[in-house]
């Protein structure tokens, strides 16, 4: 599948001008970069190069014909920015095709054999229309259909028309209660790091929400007693497994018993990794359920590099001096272009990644002596009834991407599930110097750190 996410500042502004142009034809160009997933591509459209009323030789309701001193500014300002173009122009009128007429095609295909010598990024054209967005990839000399356009900012945003989801008995009471996200919800591939006791949970709610694609990331076998409590699926027959299977395998072949639709793609590997990385640029959003910091911090690039919205989901038991239990506490984090990221709140910490990445007796030597805060690389306590009341506000946080409540949501936010009350985190604003203000749609052009392949 061919994805393309526009950052949601850059969709409003070229909407804006091409509705203020309405009944003629107008047009825009938007930065363009590539995210290389497994089975698929994403696009990442961003900065908007409108045009002015003196770049046509001709402009009316019909027919656009840019002036060629346009075209080289587009193409100058891409090739300064080391990045391709996506070209948008509007068919204002519903008497009009919703995507590119034969015209249109002709048109950006002289174009693009000509810029593609010139810029180093993707080219693609989009029409903008009363029934929604359409667009189309130059690849090779040919056109080819881009599957899904989204506008990411605060929410994720359909810009590209959403099909009704086919109705079933199964759907009954859940379209009555989310309406149009429903629609939405039914399309979506999402990404899910971490199968564990909260990654677990998360994807088995996924699949009886009914989304169409769970990509489940772990490289964890299922090993330990405790893993029966919390993981979802698993039974005492895989605990006795020799060898141990993956937890990516025990949780996917039980959504697959589940038989409710989902497709499960299982990825037994360490997202730290880039095999393990790329399958996530193949979905619509991600949800992390892990307390590696390393991990975190590799997902934590989705949101600006390739404007991919995260959900960060954390839990902690609370227990007071004499070990009495305090707190079940679930932290729900949304991570979008728009929102701050996990260094901007500093929820991850470089030393500990360092030691999470060293040998394991060199770490433990310098857990011993105190060099990492905060870090003691054993597992967290936890309990069922916790981990399950976090996978399902991660479940909820996914929903609120989806639905316009979503703009005025907390983007993190803290559930005591034994005391009863919900505190929203104070407001952080990004800051201005942490990467993910610095590599904002930049795509493969800037991809993460990745651990070596095992």
């Amino acid at each position: 599948m061919i994805r393309l996410a526009l950052l949601e500042e850059a969709a409003s502004a070229v909407e804006a001008h091409l509705a203020a142009s309405a009944p003629l034809e107008d047009a825009a160009f938007c930065l363009l970069q590539r995210g290389r997933g497994i089975t698929g591509t994403r696009l990442v459209a961003t900065k908007p190069f409108l045009a002015s009323p003196d770049a046509w030789r001709a402009q009316d309701a019909n027919q656009l014909s840019p002036s060629g001193r346009w075209l080289s500014q587009a193409i100058s300002r891409a090739v300064e920015k080391r990045s391709g173009l996506l070209f948008v122009h509007s068919h204002p009128s519903s008497k009009f095709p919703p995507n590119l007429s034969w015209a249109d095609r002709e048109a950006f295909t002289r174009f693009a054999a000509v810029a593609s010598r010139i810029v180093e990024g993707p080219l693609a054209a989009a029409v903008v229309h009363p029934t929604g967005w359409s667009a189309e990839l130059w690849v090779d000399g040919q056109l080819i259909q881009i599957d899904r356009i989204v506008a990411v900012g605060r929410t994720l945003r359909f810009l590209s028309q959403v099909p009704s989801a086919e109705a079933t008995p199964l759907d009954d009471r859940q379209r009555t209660a989310l309406g149009p996200v429903h629609d939405g919800l039914r399309l979506l591939s999402v990404g899910v790091v971490g199968c564990g006791g909260l990654g677990s949970p998360i994807a088995e709610q996924l699949a009886r929400a009914g989304v169409a694609e769970l990509v489940i990331v772990d490289r964890d076998v299922l090993d330990t007693p405790s893993n029966l409590r919390r993981v979802f699926g698993s039974t005492a027959r895989d605990l006795n497994a020799t060898p141990p299977p993956h937890k990516v395998d025990v949780v996917g072949q039980h959504i697959e018993w589940l038989a409710l639709g989902a497709k499960v793609r299982r990825i037994p590997l360490d997202v730290r990794t880039e095999a393990g990385f790329r399958p996530l640029l193949d979905t619509d959003v991600v949800i992390i359920g892990t307390d590696n910091h390393g991990s975190r911090a590799t997902v934590n690039e989705l949101p600006s590099t390739y404007l991919l919205p995260v959900v960060d989901i954390g839990v902690r038991v609370g227990s007071k001096a004499n070990g009495q239990l305090a707190g079940l506490f679930a932290e729900v984090r949304v991570l979008t272009p728009e929102t701050p990221c996990l260094w901007c709140r500093d929820t991850i910490s470089a030393d500990v990644i360092r030691v999470e990445n060293l040998p394991e007796q060199e770490g433990e030597k310098l857990k011993r002596e105190g060099y990492v805060v905060g870090y003691s690389g054993e597992p967290e306590p936890s309990v069922v009834a916790l981990t399950v009341l976090g996978s399902g506000l991660a479940t909820c946080a996914l929903l609120g991407l989806l639905s316009e409540a979503g703009r005025v949501a907390p983007s993190a936010y803290v559930v005591d599930g034994l005391l009863g009350y919900v505190l929203a985190r104070p407001l952080v604003q990004p800051v201005k110097q942490c990467r993910c203000r610095t590599q904002v749609g930049l795509g493969d052009s800037s991809p993460p750190p990745f651990l070596r392949e095992s």
